[in-house]
């Protein structure tokens, strides 16, 4: 009998949105805009007929911040690791191009292997974070982590996924 090797299922190695700016662009900012000029309007208004135009006034002048928000939410970049194709597709999304999302590939053999760095953050403590090494130039970070052991582990499992070795301090380490 002859059996098949199972298909390898794409590999998310990470998923950013724009939920967050868009939640403080639309939310912040317009809401913002909007719940205080409502607010200190209705404080010196006289009657409700007086409030009706200046909430209609600040819901017009918020609804930049509430468009700007609804585009930036649909903003998304992905980057797959597809180990039958041994590429690496990174998906980029951003409406305002008018065009689907743009897919841009990098084959894995143009890296050598997988390593952790430490990248330096502004608050106290460092971030390491898994990097791809090319086989020319620096390494790339694709995903960071707060914890190194956290990170270890997510380098073994890419690692496993992509078939590229660890290295540590320059070399290559055997598994």
């Amino acid at each position: 009998m002859c059996y098949a090797a199972p298909a390898m299922d794409p590999f998310l190695v990470f998923r950013r949105s724009g939920r967050t700016i868009a939640a403080v662009i639309g939310l912040g900012f317009g809401g913002g805009t909007f719940v205080l000029g409502v607010a200190s309007s209705a404080v010196g208004a006289l009657s409700l007929s007086a409030l009706l135009p200046a909430v209609k006034g600040y819901f017009l002048v918020s609804l930049p911040f509430f468009a700007f928000g609804a585009v930036l939410a649909a903003c998304r970049r992905e980057l797959w690791v597809l180990p039958e194709q041994k590429v690496l597709r990174m998906l980029t999304f951003r409406p305002w191009l008018l065009r689907g999302p743009r897919v841009e590939q990098a084959d894995l053999s143009d890296y050598q292997g997988l390593c952790m760095v430490n990248l330096d953050n502004q608050a106290e403590r460092t971030t390491t974070a898994v990097a791809l090494v090319p086989t020319e130039g620096d390494p790339v970070p694709v995903k960071e982590f707060g914890e190194p052991s956290a990170a270890e582990a997510f380098l073994g499992e890419l690692g496993e996924v992509t078939g590229l070795p660890r290295i540590r301090g320059g070399a290559v380490e055997e598994p």
